[in-house]
């Protein structure tokens, strides 16, 4: 039985390594904990901590105290491996403490070619792979200048932020220098990327690696909200069978190739263009929102399980089932909720596989903005799209809210 230090594990994932014969110890944030889970972040932790063989805490936002505890939770615990498994933010130095400790199961290079925005850019172009056009610069105050070289509109990105989040379309230099003042309040003030605005239908591409063989899992169709933001409206597993997806897939496991990554999972979002796939970024990790997910109701694959199995050298489970999964995610007026109904009766619909809404009356509703933001999802499973898409129609008539709008809540 083999020791697996992982960073960032969510619940199943404790469970899902055990399973595939790994003892598991866990490194946490709990400051990050609340990030994500919120008021529920200590009793989340709890379960964790309860789950795993070991358990230890650590602050990621202070790199030599992050090191130090990964260096002697791998001591005490006897780790044969450190896996991070959770957002990027954190990984890279867990990626390069585990290579130093030999017990890495890629090089930390390789995932940060993966992670990195720029340094993708950079790999795809050294590479002759998927081009697009760009220009990076230190902080967002410097990139101005970079503007004049492309045609406008483009997209701009912090580099080191996940989840989408400070990803957006600017059409000249006023919302330019609005980007950056909200760069300010956020306190990032890292590197940031200028891109060419790509156009044509946004896909996301779900790999596992065994040893260097990297599988297409399957291609994910994403739906986008309206620029300039970019936050995911809903995604379908797997994309429509008109899709080139051959195409798509080898233009990831080139990029896979290239970055010289061997084992685990990666997210890769890709525009498809007039002039062809084309590579927006990748994550060394799951994809979000709910796409595994998405994945086992459709195909039966599970992902979360076979990133463990890769770990220990199996490949994935094929398809053994031709469905489709969608997730859909709720657009509600900002303002206060007044009253909400139909909850009881959407989850005991047979085809809906989870249902998440966040407010209850009295809560205010926020503008989404990013992921953190948004208003709640349903996931459907379905025969077809066609099905899919009635059943999510028939799961907004069912959900009847009233929301008092902001000028309503301030007058």
């Amino acid at each position: 039985m083999s020791n697996l230090l992982m960073v960032m594990p969510y619940r199943a994932y404790l469970a899902k390594a055990k399973a595939e014969g790994f003892r598991v110890g866990a490194v946490w944030d709990p400051k990050v904990a609340v990030e994500i889970f919120g008021g529920l972040a200590e009793r989340y932790l709890d379960d964790v901590r309860a789950q795993a063989d070991a358990f230890w805490e650590a602050d990621f936002a202070d790199p030599a105290g992050y090191e130090r505890v990964l260096r002697e939770a791998a001591r005490e615990f006897g780790a044969d491996l450190i896996c991070h498994v959770g957002q990027e933010e954190s990984m890279g130095l867990a990626a390069r403490v585990a290579e130093d400790l030999g017990l890495a199961a890629n090089s930390a290079e390789s995932v940060h070619r993966l992670n990195d925005k720029v340094a993708l850019r950079r790999l795809l172009e050294e590479h002759d792979l998927s081009p697009v056009k760009h220009a990076d610069a230190p902080d967002w105050r410097s990139a101005a200048a970079l503007l004049d070289g492309f045609e406008l509109p483009v997209v701009v990105k912090p580099t080191q932020l996940s989840g989408s989040r400070g990803v957006v379309l600017v059409r000249d230099l006023a919302e330019f220098e609005s980007w950056g003042a909200g760069l300010d309040e956020t306190g990032y003030t890292g590197p940031v990327l200028v891109e060419e605005y790509l156009t044509g239908q946004e896909y996301s591409v779900e790999t596992i690696s065994v040893h260097g063989r990297h599988h297409v899992i399957g291609v994910t169709h994403k739906r986008l909200g309206a620029p300039p933001l970019f936050v995911e409206a809903g995604h379908a597993h797997p994309a429509p069978d008109s899709v080139d997806k051959d195409a798509i897939g080898a233009v990831v496991v080139a990029m896979l190739d290239a970055a010289g990554y061997r084992t685990g999972p990666a997210h890769t979002e890709l525009r498809v263009t007039p002039a062809g796939p084309r590579i927006i970024e990748s994550q060394a990790r799951l994809g979000g929102d709910r796409i595994p997910r998405l994945v086992e109701l459709a195909t039966g694959i599970d992902l979360e399980g076979a990133v463990f199995a890769s770990l220990a050298g199996r490949d994935p489970a094929p398809r053994s089932r031709p469905d489709v999964a969608w997730i859909h995610y709720f657009a509600l007026p900002p303002g206060v909720l007044r009253s909400v109904s139909g909850l009881d009766e959407i989850r005991a619909l047979p085809f809906v596989d989870e249902l998440s809404f966040p407010f209850a009356p009295g809560a205010r509703v926020p503008f989404t903005v990013d992921w953190r933001s948004r208003h709640g999802f349903v996931v459907v499973s379905a025969a077809s799209h066609e099905e899919a898409a009635w059943r999510v129609t028939s799961v907004e008539l069912l959900l009847q809210v009233s929301v008092d709008s902001l000028s309503e809540v301030s007058s």
